[in-house]
């Protein structure tokens, strides 16, 4: 069987994936190491020799594949909406530019929300309106699961109109949309699962390769619990005018895209629970760790393939495109400006977390990512805390305590998950959980 790697949809021989002048050199490190092995007679440069001949084909084997070609055109000549996502339609936007078409969305939800408060529908309200964001963490999600499970025993949680969520909390919003009745399968989904229920490590191999890990067993979870009820359950809420958000990184434009899964379950196309899953998955995406995702769209009648990888490489919260004028719609809709009030749910400390780093590239590389992460997540929090406020509304927010010390020992370890579900069921119940003014820094955090 021929070795080939798949470029955009395609498949070539391993012997076409080198130009003229690749081979050449590929031989020419061959015989030099034979001359060299004949030469020395010694163990010890045969096995360098292979070593440098094993590294540079691998190396080139994985350039082959991370450049592969998708076909997209660019960014300048197009909106995500002009891309066509099967025969779907107002399902995503650019999340760094409030596009046109953003007008034409507001404008409807906000007459859906008028009539369901009409109607007496006790989720739409014309007077005041509240949003979640749920943060980027990874197993640190579990945070978001058990503070919404205590915020709901402690009587005072309200229902949302939008709910927003990227990478972790993308996989956790569709159930903190839909209200407490799934505040069970919130518990059980990031509680009941090791590793090995998740993910299937591939090793090294893996590295050379897409990613670390496999994560079709984490889509078999993701499509065991998103139901076709469920999906009607969440076109339904559509219809009242609520909004169920995530974030995804389109890495081949270097842009966060955003993507309204609500309004893909209300769209009624045999595709929509798919849709969906890919979705999820790609705003879960680690690069490196977890393989990206595919999706496939349309521009004048041509299919393209785009990447997609974890939203958190481009935020790790988000609510909407920047300079939405809010009050602006609200005033043309409902005649007046609501009571708005932002709830964000940080799955991280805010605060350093001081911890010795060995002196090697994966340990130093894994901690500089968490670092930077910890300083982009806290920027995004005072990004949206200074918005709120442009727009006359409110920021709350809470995070994981930065007292809380229990390490994990891997990425979704069952004792440390169950552990700070409790930590976070017992703060969301304390009713004391709400701060506002996010710090300047991660040392002034409280």
């Amino acid at each position: 069987m021929k070795d080939i790697i798949r470029r955009g949809g395609s498949c070539r021989p391993l012997n076409q994936l080198f130009s003229v002048s690749e081979h050449r050199l590929i031989h020419q490190h061959e015989r030099s190491c034979r001359a060299g092995d004949a030469q020395f007679r010694g163990k010890r440069m045969a096995s360098l020799c292979s070593a440098r001949i094993g590294l540079l084909t691998a190396a080139a084997l994985s350039l082959a594949g991370c450049v592969a070609q998708f076909g997209s055109p660019s960014a300048s000549l197009r909106q995500p909406e002009s891309l066509l996502v099967s025969e779907y339609h107002r399902i995503r936007f650019w999340g760094d530019e409030a596009e046109p078409s953003v007008d034409a969305v507001l404008l409807q939800q906000y007459r859906q929300v008028r009539k369901a408060a009409s109607n007496g529908d006790p989720r739409a309200s014309t007077s005041e309106a509240n949003f979640l964001a749920i943060s980027g963490g990874g197993g640190d999600g579990v945070y978001a699961a058990g503070f919404i499970n205590g915020w709901t025993k402690s009587g005072r949680r309200p229902s949302f109109e939008v709910v927003t969520g990227v990478s972790t909390g993308a996989l956790a919003a569709p159930f903190a949309f839909l209200g407490p009745e799934y505040d069970g399968v919130l518990k059980s989904i990031y509680t009941g699962y090791s590793d090995s229920d998740l993910v299937i490590d591939r090793g090294i191999f893996g590295l050379l390769g897409l990613s670390r890990y496999d994560t079709s067993p984490l889509k078999k979870v993701i499509e065991q619990h998103l139901t076709d009820d469920l999906l009607d359950s969440i076109a339904q809420e559509y219809s009242r005018g609520r909004r169920l958000l995530v974030l995804t990184t389109n890495i081949d434009e270097q842009r966060p895209v955003i993507w309204d899964l609500s309004a893909i379950a209300a769209s009624n196309q045999p595709s929509r629970r798919d849709l969906i899953v890919q979705v999820l998955l790609a705003s879960s995406a680690v690069p490196g760790i977890f393989p990206p995702v595919r999706i496939a769209v349309n521009v004048d009648g041509r299919r393209y393939d785009e990447l997609h990888v974890d939203g958190g490489v481009t935020a790790q919260l988000f609510f909407a495109p920047p300079r939405v004028r809010f009050p602006h719609y609200e005033k043309a809709i409902f005649g007046h400006i609501r009571n708005r009030t932002l709830y964000v749910i940080r799955n991280g400390k805010l605060a350093p977390d001081y911890k010795p780093t060995e002196e090697r590239a994966l340990p130093l590389a894994i901690r500089s990512i968490a670092t930077l992460t910890k300083y982009q997540g806290l920027a995004d929090l005072r990004r949206l805390d200074l918005v709120s406020r442009q727009s006359n509304a409110r920021l709350l927010f809470t995070a994981i305590p930065s007292n809380f010390s229990m390490a994990a020992r891997s990425e979704f370890d069952v004792d440390y998950m169950q552990k700070l579900f409790s930590v976070g069921e017992e703060i969301g119940a304390s009713g004391r959980a709400w701060q506002s003014g996010p710090p300047p820094s991660p040392v002034l955090a409280p």
